[in-house]
């Protein structure tokens, strides 16, 4: 044996740390030393709490900081927002850029924006006028040149029957100056008709309630009415007009051209569902629509338009009617589409016509000046609800 002492076995925990130490002062001299872990997980505890007591401390703060800061920035974002939906809703003016140089600008390029969609607007309004005035006249003179024939028809017979003195000049004088006066008349409905769709004026905003409109105008048409079968005897109808109607905000538009609107549509309907059946009915339906609009609905249970006619339909002068002038759905389109509106005509799945408009609650679209002539837009059977 060499007198060496193997040293014991060192174990650290986790409450101790365990070392063993060798004196070189003293030969053969070996020391265990340990060392209690507890101040120093005291220590690193204290540090952890520290670390998040300060991590929440600066996260509390920044998140105030974030909250103030997005409040300050999107608060003239907001403002201008509402400003944009008041101004795209109501008259046209500028809006405010607050809350630093990015707002102004971005306000200014609105601003232009505007500026430039309102003289776009203009001039696509002066274009379609002249394109529409001249549609109108091409059809107009088209329209006269009609009465003009039997009338010089007319009058060239009774020249020449007073030029041999005809003994028949008499007798045909009173047929001839019947014929002339009836077709002048005519041509004067012709005039006054054109007259009465060139100076339509421009809507005139104000809040109504729709529903109580349409109430009196369906009111107004459910009369009994004279009208002949096919035996040309004399029966009694009662057209039946209906309204259903749904809670609606009140909407800005021109209560006498919604009154002309409603009359014309309801009219036809009758006039077309009488002529085939003898309980002629129209209902009328007022419902919201998305995208702050309301739907009106005019459906009768009449034969519906002739497909031939369709393409046609909203043009001035085109009718299937004897004594029809083909303004009064020229009318109804014109209006409709003065107050920021779409007009639709469907063949309803039952058969009859069906006639959907949708208004803008808000009123009629941005525009200095409204438009005082606007062209046909495509139609078609678009699928909805009977």
């Amino acid at each position: 044996m060499d007198g060496k002492i193997d040293p014991p076995a060192l174990t650290s925990t986790s409450a101790e740390v365990v070392r063993l130490l060798e004196i070189p002062e003293v030969q053969g001299l070996r020391v265990v030393a340990s060392v209690s872990r507890e101040p120093l997980q005291k220590a690193l505890a204290r540090l952890d709490r520290d670390i998040l007591a300060t991590g929440a401390t600066v996260l509390a703060i920044a998140i105030v900081i974030a909250v103030v800061l997005a409040r300050s920035l999107s608060r003239p974002i907001v403002a201008l927002a509402r400003e944009t939906r008041e101004v795209m809703n109501g008259e046209p003016r500028k809006v405010q850029g607050r809350g630093g140089q990015e707002m102004a600008t971005l306000a200014a390029a609105f601003n232009r924006t505007l500026d430039e969609l309102a003289t776009m607007r203009r001039r696509l309004a002066t274009a379609e006028r002249i394109a529409a005035r001249r549609e109108i006249a091409r059809q107009v003179a088209h329209e006269i040149k009609n009465p003009l024939a039997p009338i010089r028809a007319a009058v060239e017979t009774l020249r020449r029957l007073r030029d041999r003195e005809d003994p028949a000049f008499d007798d045909y004088f009173e047929e001839a100056t019947a014929t002339v006066l009836q077709e002048v008349h005519r041509i004067a409905n012709i005039v006054g008709e054109f007259t009465r769709f060139a100076r339509l004026p421009p809507p005139n905003p104000e809040l109504i309630d729709l529903v109580e409109v349409a109430r009196r105008v369906v009111t107004l048409h459910s009369t009994p009415e004279a009208a002949s079968d096919s035996r040309e005897e004399h029966v009694a109808i009662t057209p039946k007009v209906e309204l259903s109607a749904s809670t609606i905000p009140k909407v800005s538009a021109d209560r006498d051209q919604l009154v002309q609107v409603l009359t014309n549509l309801i009219q036809n309907g009758l006039e077309a569902a009488t002529s085939v059946r003898p309980d002629p009915r129209v209902v009328l339906t007022v419902a919201p629509e998305q995208n702050d609009r309301v739907r009106l609905v005019v459906r009768d249970n009449g034969p519906g338009v002739a497909e031939e006619m369709i393409p046609r339909l909203f043009e001035p002068y085109a009718t299937t009617k004897e004594k029809g002038t083909g303004l009064g759905l020229a009318i109804v389109q014109r209006i409709v589409f003065e107050h920021g509106g779409e007009i639709r005509y469907r063949k309803a799945q039952k058969g009859g016509a069906v006639f959907e408009i949708w208004l803008p609650i808000g009123g009629p679209p941005l525009l200095e000046k409204p438009l005082h002539e606007q062209t046909a837009r495509p139609l078609g059977d678009t699928p909805g609800k009977d």
